[in-house]
């Protein structure tokens, strides 16, 4: 059974919330968006002045935060560092930009902690409905996951971060660290896809990535590995239909077998905005592997294949 560590997220919060900012993605608190513009639009500018890659440096800088926890004891300014080298910033400019980075983050902690003075007692009672779900139903959608993948896969124990919701529902992971951030939402906000489930895909994706590549993996590896113009990586989406299955037996939600919109709506909700041809090769690939029900590793081969872009290096799977 994976053992679950919950954390308050306090100190990643605003970092998330900073990613979202960055990627331009719609905030549900305008008022929070428009409080933050000023730094967060100081370090962008810096940033791109040093060629930094935008979208690997918060991805990067949000995981090592994540990786501190228990506590979130990472120093900003540490973590900034690791990420700006990680995302391609000069050696020689490297120190300079990761003290104006730290600076600006520090402006934005101070919004924080000025709009939400008791973040982190509101954080610990928004996570207590997506807890209770976990607890009971989590462990029957891990083993149901395990069944239709390898049980090897999953993680024997997971950190999860609660954070103040910036999206209406999201999260992340790092497989390299055994950590996940999740948006402490107190409904769900797609009522067709529970947040629990996002819970159990993000779990499920620090599994296989570990199963998969079971050698340490630098810091590099907090971006998603992408095969050609792959928006998202092959593991996260083979898990996408293989967790609504796994629900679907726990009676959460109806098969993918017989409502297949419902990969299109979890990858939209998971995995961003995604082209619709890669939706309907999941699609495809579902409805093929029900009805061939090759080994698992064999059926993630064949996805590699069918999607679009360079295919990626699946790695041997354990009998």
């Amino acid at each position: 059974m994976t053992r679950m560590r919950w954390e308050i997220g306090d100190r990643l919060s605003p970092l998330h919330a900073s990613r979202c900012w960055a990627a331009g993605w719609v905030g549900i608190d305008g008022g929070l968006a428009t409080a933050m513009t000023g730094p967060l639009t100081e370090l962008t500018q810096r940033l791109a002045a040093d060629d930094v890659e935008l979208g690997i440096f918060w991805r990067c800088l949000v995981a090592e935060v994540a990786a501190g926890y228990p506590g979130g004891s990472r120093e900003d300014q540490e973590a900034c560092r690791q990420a700006l080298t990680v995302a391609g910033a000069g050696e020689w400019t490297l120190d300079s930009t990761a003290s104006a980075v730290a600076s600006r983050l520090a402006e934005i902690r101070i919004t924080f902690s000025e709009r939400f003075p008791k973040l982190a007692q509101q954080l610990s009672l928004r996570g207590r409905p997506l807890r209770e779900q976990w607890e009971a139903v989590g462990p029957g959608l891990l083993r149901l996951i395990g069944k239709q993948t390898h049980e090897a896969f999953l993680p024997k124990g997971v950190t999860a971060v609660l954070l103040l919701p910036y999206l209406g529902g999201g999260g992340d992971c790092d497989p390299r660290s055994g950590t996940l951030w999740i948006e402490a939402v107190l409904t769900n906000p797609v009522p067709e896809v529970p947040e629990v489930l996002r819970l159990a895909w993000l779990i499920g994706r620090i599994g296989l990535q570990r199963g998969l590549h079971p050698e340490p993996r630098t810091s590099e590896a907090v971006s998603p590995p992408v095969g050609g113009d792959r928006p998202t990586d092959l593991l996260s989406l083979a898990l996408i239909p293989i967790v609504l299955q796994a629900a679907a037996e726990l009676e959460l939600v109806p098969t993918p077998d017989t409502a297949p919109d419902r990969i299109g709506v979890a990858a939209t909700q998971w995995c961003g905005q995604l082209p619709p041809r890669t939706i309907e090769v999941l699609t495809d690939w579902w409805q093929q592997s029900r009805e061939l029900k090759p080994a698992f590793p064999i059926s993630l081969k064949a996805l590699d294949r069918m999607l679009p872009g360079d295919p990626n290096r699946v790695p041997e799977t354990p009998e």
